[in-house]
């Protein structure tokens, strides 16, 4: 049922600038899907508040072009295709290899496919579990494993989506695959909590990333519309925005740091207000 209100709509809420602290100083972080919006976002501020951070991303060009432009010494790239297992162990080791040791882990990598409901490959199913619940747990599972060799009481955050908790028809796969990261975080918690290692994700709507822009060019096709008209509204209505990749990224880093050990294996509403639970 759609929201009626006596009220006038108010202004857009502005972001707010953050201010970085250190608490991250000398920790290492992996962050998969680095070459997106919130995954560069978030290997951005991790550095900032001095961390280390390895960049993995499937897209060799964009992950090379990212990491020149982010200009950081601590900062390197490794490729990472989140559907190959082969491929996912070599980056979890390399980066391991620069770090010293993997303090966290930040799963970003993922795809989407809008397609009507009714129609929905077989292999699109395939390929969106592959890289969004697959790939995700693979990263997580030998991230874990590697923190635990070394003793070292870290943190796994992966990014899930409102559409795991809500779903999005035009999207089933892709909902469905988000749905399952947050049952897999859940289960991932309580599998490493006797290792000290926090397990969390956060469930994003409406971040102005090139994936919201895709979306907006698919939904444009299935109702007809230009995406230019399908973008400005796939925003928050409670913020009356989009939200800025980075204030999920300040979400991420909260969750990975010491402060959020009482928070273990939630999914964290970052949606400006639009999921109720």
């Amino acid at each position: 049922m759609s929201e009626f209100s006596t009220r006038k709509p108010h202004a857009p809420l502005l972001s707010r600038a953050s201010r970085p602290t250190k608490q991250h100083a000398g920790k290492g972080f992996i962050v998969t899907g680095a070459a997106g919006g919130v995954g560069r976002a978030t290997a951005e501020l991790l550095l900032a508040e001095g961390g280390r951070v390895v960049l993995a991303d499937v897209k060799r060009d964009r992950l090379d072009e990212t990491v020149a432009a982010i200009g950081d010494p601590s900062a390197s790239g490794v490729m990472l295709d989140a559907a190959d297992p082969a491929s996912i162990a070599a980056a979890i080791g390399e980066a391991e290899a620069r770090l010293g040791q993997i303090d966290g882990l930040v799963n970003c990598a993922a795809i989407v496919v809008h397609v009507d409901p009714l129609e929905t490959p077989w292999r699109d199913w395939e390929k969106t579990f592959a890289v969004n619940v697959f790939g995700a747990y693979e990263a997580a599972r030998l991230a874990a494993k590697a923190m635990i060799n070394k003793g070292v009481k870290g943190a796994i955050v992966s990014v899930a989506s409102e559409a795991g908790k809500k779903g999005h028809k035009e999207s089933l796969a892709y909902s469905a695959s988000k749905a399952a990261l947050i049952s897999v975080t859940r289960m991932l918690s309580a599998t490493l909590a006797p290792h000290d290692i926090n397990v969390n994700c956060v469930c994003p709507g409406g971040v102005a990333t090139d994936m919201l822009r895709e979306v907006s060019v698919a939904y444009g096709r299935l109702s007809g519309l230009a995406p230019d008209e399908v973008f400005p509204k796939l925003v928050s209505s409670q913020l009356l925005r989009h939200i800025e990749p980075t204030e999920v990224a300040r979400t991420i880093s909260f969750l990975l740091s010491d402060d959020a050990l009482i928070i273990r294996g939630q999914a964290i509403n970052a949606d400006g207000g639009d999921t109720p639970y």
